[in-house]
Formats: structure tokens, sequence, C-alpha cells
């Protein structure tokens, strides 16, 4: 009964992003009761639910879930009425004790910018590392077939060069809050498993060669409804940024909406989303709460010789 309470009084309590796949038309509003219910049977590597009560009403609800293993965990949703956001901190903290509690490095935040996001993220110690603009194309685009840049499917083999990738594209601030080692860059992977190859499925990755450098990598996911992509592009080669979009286009369906990011350290991803005919459609902001302190690798000092 408090729950459903909760579900009528509902407006303005979100405080997490919609980002893909939550978003028209791929995903409508989940019932809390299937929030919560998640709460209600913790498997193994599956969602977590928190539920907050005062006087025997629910005033907030935080729903998290661990990704490629558990080293990192996303709080998936985050509700509280609008004059609790010392609930919303609360139960912030609450994920990230248990996320700790199963090995996770670090628990993510996303949500819209402008938002009560800023101000619940301080209050629960997590720090902004970054923005996204999301970007949306609507179906029944097409694509320009001249002076294409052609990828081919990522391979196993890849990882450590994508890893350079992402450690050049990437801002050291960014890194220092996201991924440091290539363990921590395997764990951003948005699967509950890590990455394996593969020629089928609904999510794809290809990479773009220029002699032995790489240039960029892609991600393409298919949705029930639309369709996802994610670009990364080395900075030598951001000039080339359409020719990649123009190639990536061709890798999706022009009868379903298309979904892209662009990080606020991507203007040059920005504009060529834009004129691909992309359109903006919702701008968020990136937190982070670190939950291990790194250890400083070992360095040489000078040595004061006693009695030699």
């Amino acid at each position: 009964m408090a729950l459903a309470s909760f579900e009528r009084r509902a407006g303005g309590t979100e405080i997490t992003a919609h980002n893909w796949p939550r978003v028209e038309p791929e995903s409508g509003r989940v019932p809390y009761f299937n929030l919560v219910s998640a709460s209600l049977a913790h498997h193994p590597g599956g969602r977590r639910s928190w539920v907050a009560e005062q006087n025997g009403r629910v005033v907030g609800l935080a729903v998290a879930r661990p990704r490629a293993g558990g080293l990192v965990w996303d709080v998936a949703h985050l509700h509280a009425q609008p004059d609790e956001d010392n609930v919303a901190a609360d139960l912030l903290e609450q994920v990230a004790a248990c996320a700790g509690s199963h090995g996770a490095r670090r628990v993510f935040l996303e949500a819209p910018s402008g938002g009560r996001g800023h101000v619940v993220a301080r209050r629960a110690a997590f720090d902004r590392f970054t923005s996204s603009e999301l970007y949306v194309l609507a179906p029944g685009f097409k694509v320009e077939r001249t002076d294409l840049f052609e990828a081919r499917p990522r391979l196993r083999a890849d990882e450590q060069t994508l890893f350079q990738l992402y450690m050049a594209a990437v801002p050291a601030p960014v890194r220092a809050a996201e991924a440091m080692t290539l363990e921590e860059w395997g764990a951003l992977y948005p699967g509950r498993k890590r990455w394996q190859p593969s020629f089928t499925g609904s999510r794809q990755q290809y990479v773009w060669e220029l002699g032995t450098s790489m240039v960029g990598w892609l991600e393409v996911t298919f949705g029930q409804r639309s369709q996802f992509m994610e670009l990364l592009v080395h900075p030598r080669y951001e000039d080339a940024a359409d020719r990649l979009v123009r190639y990536a286009l061709l890798q999706v369906s022009p009868k379903a909406a298309v979904y892209v990011l662009a990080r606020e350290y991507q203007p040059y991803l920005a504009s060529a989303w834009q004129r691909a005919g992309f359109r903006l459609a919702a701008e968020h902001e990136v937190f982070v709460k670190l939950l291990a302190a790194r250890v400083r690798e070992p360095r040489l000092v000078t040595a004061n010789v006693v009695g030699g």
C-alpha cells in the first residue's frame, strides 16, 4: 500500500537521467512495483533495490546493478520526494556501501543537467567528472555512400590497442574517475559480463585502423524499437569523424530511431552527429563515487647509508 501511494505521488520524484534504453520508443515508464521486485530476490550479479520509509510511507527508492563482473555498479533508478534530497543521498550511500561490500571500485550516477542530481550527488560524496549529450535520429534517414572509411569487427586481440585508444581519446581527469587500468577499462562494458567476440546478436563492435594505428571504435546496440551507437575517435583523426559517422549509420536500420552520445570533451563528435541529421534530445551530468583508495606506484628514493 505504501509503495502504491508513492507511485500515485511520483510526479517529479526521479533524480536519475533517462539514457538509452530508458527512452521512448524503446521503453516507457517502469512501474515501481517492478523496480522493487528486484529487492525481493537478490540474484547473484543482478539488480538490487532500496526503499526509504518515513512514518509508514515510502519517500524514496533506489535501484542499482553491477556491470561487467561487478567491478563497477550503476545507479539505474533514484527517486525521492522533491523535499527529500537527504533521503536520496542516504539511498546513494546505501548503494555505495553494498557495492563496496561486493568488491566494486566505483558507483556511477547519471542525472539530467540542471536538476536535483548535482545536490544529491554532492551530499552522498559523488563527484561530477563529465557531462554528455544524447542525440536522436528519426527513422527514414538516408546515408551518403561516398568517401566511406570502412571498419572491421572487433577481435579479442584488439583489447590492448583499444585501451591505448581510450587513454589517448579520453582526458586524464575522466580516466581517473572512470578507468585507469586495463581491468577497469574492461569493466566499462555495459553488459553484466565482460565483452566477448560475437558476430551475431544485439550488440556489435567495430574498429577503424590506418596502418598500425587505431583510428576509432564503434559499438552498435539493437533494441526492440530503437538503436544505440557509441563512438570513440583518436584525437589525431578527429577530422575523419564525418566519414566514420557515415559508415556507422550504414550498420543500423533506417526503419528505427538511432540514439547516440557525445561527451563534453567530444565537441567534434557532437558536430558530426548534427551534420548527419541528429537532434539534441537530452543533456546529462555523470557522477562517480570511488570506493577503494588507489595504491600509488612504487618509486625510487635516495637511501641514507648509516655506518657505511
